[in-house]
């Protein structure tokens, strides 16, 4: 027995090297190729960095959605530290993500090898990892969403402490970049069938109900919160892609306050024909990835590394569900949600709103080949 755990032990030490030294080499060739990205839509977050260290407010309210890297890079600014610094904070931040990614594998593929290669997946996945080296939202974004979700989905027990940090961090992530509300949706989805099995028919509907005002009323103030968000411009230009136009200005019927739930859904039911045609090439956009501004070969390269795992998920799905894992209820919750709200918007240039559930493909692709339920979890 002991000499079984010390081979444990030693195997677990080869993996972590490995897996360090891969993650390693990926970040440090990222910086090689990019170096600090302070160009593009990083430009807008360190001017108004300097709008807030100058007037003390952003320029829009909306840009408190984006705050946590606006914040930080004020304070490199404000003490002269240099963006590299953020750089290197974003790449710890990472860090620790992978290694939360890692024991989140372990927990729900529980095979080894099954456990490895999702790791390895994600470590590779470089369209995600580039952005460790942006100083743009989505830096710190992706590695709080996995640390975020792997702490939720790893909890045995939920109790009041815990659920308090579920909430803390799931308001970092609001602020952070708006879709965080999405995680926090996810998160009380699964808590509600996880946790929730015991209590009564009266409390669970009263913490429904409660949820549903509380969410409304986040979302309706988050949709009003100003500046460049205009929620109708999507389908007034009929944008598939954010910022490409495919019409001039499309004869459509919006409520006078679009930026709100009731316009959404004024826009909806008085403009199906539209709302479905752009919804198809939408869906197509999202999990496609496919680009024609992309080269050949970036093209060929999402092909072979993202739809192998929709074809898995595809011809396994009966299998995944009938494993009965409460957690594939939050993994589905927030790759559906991300692409509603992709319906409800427009997607993104370089894929990153499909890219911020990528991991998670990953998870659910893999899922299908763990059956076996083993001790060693790797």
């Amino acid at each position: 027995m002991v000499f079984f755990q010390d081979y444990k032990s030693v195997i677990f030490k080869r993996k972590f090297v490995f897996f360090f030294m891969l993650w390693l080499f990926v970040q440090i060739m990222l910086i090689w190729e990019n170096g600090v990205m302070i160009g593009l839509e990083a430009t807008k977050y360190i001017n108004e960095a300097n709008c807030f260290l100058k007037f003390h407010r952003f320029s829009s309210n909306n840009h408190y959605l984006y705050s946590t890297q606006i914040f930080l890079i004020a304070l490199v600014i404000k003490f002269h530290l240099g963006y590299f610094v953020i750089v290197i904070f974003q790449i710890l931040l990472n860090f620790i993500s992978t290694v939360m990614f890692y024991k989140l594998s372990r927990s729900f593929l529980k095979i080894p090898p099954l456990v490895s290669l999702a790791t390895f997946f994600f470590i590779v996945n470089i369209p995600y990892q580039q952005y460790n080296t942006f100083l743009f939202t989505e830096s710190v974004f992706y590695s709080l969403t996995i640390i975020y979700s792997s702490y939720l989905l790893m909890l045995e027990k939920l109790t009041l402490p815990k659920l308090g940090l579920i909430i803390l961090l799931g308001a970092i992530l609001c602020i952070t970049r708006p879709t965080g509300i999405l995680f926090l949706v996810a998160a009380f989805i699964y808590i509600f069938f996880r946790f929730l099995k015991g209590i009564s028919f009266f409390s669970k509907s009263l913490i429904v109900l409660s949820f549903l005002i509380v969410s409304t009323l986040t979302l309706n103030a988050m949709l009003n919160t100003g500046g460049s968000l205009d929620f109708m411009l999507p389908f007034k230009k009929e944008n598939i892609i954010c910022g490409v136009n495919n019409i001039g200005d499309a004869r459509i019927q919006t409520a006078e306050k679009g930026n709100s739930l009731q316009g959404i859904a004024y826009y909806i039911v008085n403009n199906k024909e539209q709302f479905l045609k752009l919804s198809l090439l939408k869906t197509i956009a999202f999990f496609g990835m496919l680009r024609d501004y992309y080269s050949f070969y970036h093209n060929v390269f999402l092909v072979c590394f993202f739809y192998p795992f929709y074809i898995c998920f595809f011809v396994g799905i009966r299998k995944i569900f009938k494993q009965k894992d409460t957690r594939i209820i939050y993994i589905f919750s927030i790759i559906i949600l991300y692409w509603i709200t992709t319906l409800l918007t427009c997607d993104d240039w370089h894929n990153r709103f499909v890219l911020t559930v990528s991991p998670f493909f990953f998870l659910i692709g893999l899922q299908i080949f763990a059956q076996y339920s083993i001790h060693d979890e790797g």
